[in-house]
């Protein structure tokens, strides 16, 4: 019991947060997504407007998106065509209903 807390405790730490989880390091943050069933994921954020970034495919189960990490962003994914928004750590609502993910660096 002691070591599974210890475990989830860890992952929430390092900003895992299910199938979606991110990592920083000297300025960037890879933001990761676990889909095995996607063809096409894209990344937008408020750092450039929401543009559409690809996402790289790094195994057969995950995403991966790189982005700096110096300021706070809101960010969601389009998933083969679809917006996803995947279990984060921290959302607010959006202006269409909807929510959106909010990275805070250093957390």
């Amino acid at each position: 019991m002691k070591n599974s807390a210890l475990a989830v405790l860890l992952l929430l730490l390092t900003g895992c947060w299910g199938g979606h989880y991110y990592q920083e390091n000297q300025g960037m943050v890879s933001i990761y997504l676990k889909r095995s069933d996607a063809d096409e994921v894209y990344f937008a954020s408020s750092l450039d407007g929401y543009k559409l970034h690809e996402a790289d495919r790094i195994d057969n189960d995950t995403w991966e998106i790189r982005v700096p990490s110096s300021e706070e962003f809101r960010y969601f994914y389009m998933v083969d065509g679809d917006v996803y928004i995947p279990a984060c750590r921290i959302t607010e609502k959006d202006d269409f209903g909807s929510e959106n993910c909010i990275f805070e660096p250093g957390t």
